[in-house]
């Protein structure tokens, strides 16, 4: 009985569309600098993110790279798991870690004098709903206006 609710809690998770569709980001709340060196980057961003799921979801610790113009600037870290409440809108501080790659202010200088920039972000992170995590891959393109991001970057 137990191994036959286990399988129809399976096929119902894997009768879903998808796992990112039922999950979108309503709006980025911007970024709180804690820590600022050449080493490491801390930071809090804020988002107000949807799950349209029944079921509350949550994703584990990770790493993902970030990429400016196709160039590797350095490995984000989320060092605490993110929970996403059943079939509401929640609104989430992230605290993140980037350690950038040699060249990284380099690359971001270059950036702020273009008027867009393309960002990509990627990894594999674990991703569950109750007990049952899986590991997905995650590659995210967009483009972006640098002056949003970094709007106090000295200009020579």
């Amino acid at each position: 009985m137990k191994q036959l609710l286990i399988f129809a809690l399976l096929g119902t998770l894997v009768s879903c569309k998808s796992w990112d569709e039922p999950i979108e980001m309503m709006s980025f709340d911007g970024t709180e600098m804690e820590q600022f060196t050449g080493q490491l980057i801390k930071c809090k961003a804020g988002f107000h993110v949807q799950n349209n799921l029944w079921v509350p979801v949550k994703m584990k610790p990770g790493s993902f790279e970030l990429f400016i113009d196709q160039q590797k600037v350095g490995n984000l870290y989320i060092d605490e798991p993110v929970k996403l409440k059943a079939h509401r809108e929640s609104v989430l501080k992230v605290p993140l870690r980037v350690i950038p790659e040699p060249g990284f202010m380099t690359t971001a200088y270059k950036a702020t004098k273009k008027a867009t920039v393309q960002v990509k972000i990627s990894g594999y992170p674990s991703v569950g709903i109750f007990f049952l995590y899986k590991t997905l891959p995650v590659s995210e393109e967009t483009q972006i206006a640098p002056a949003q991001f970094i709007p106090y970057f000295p200009s020579f």
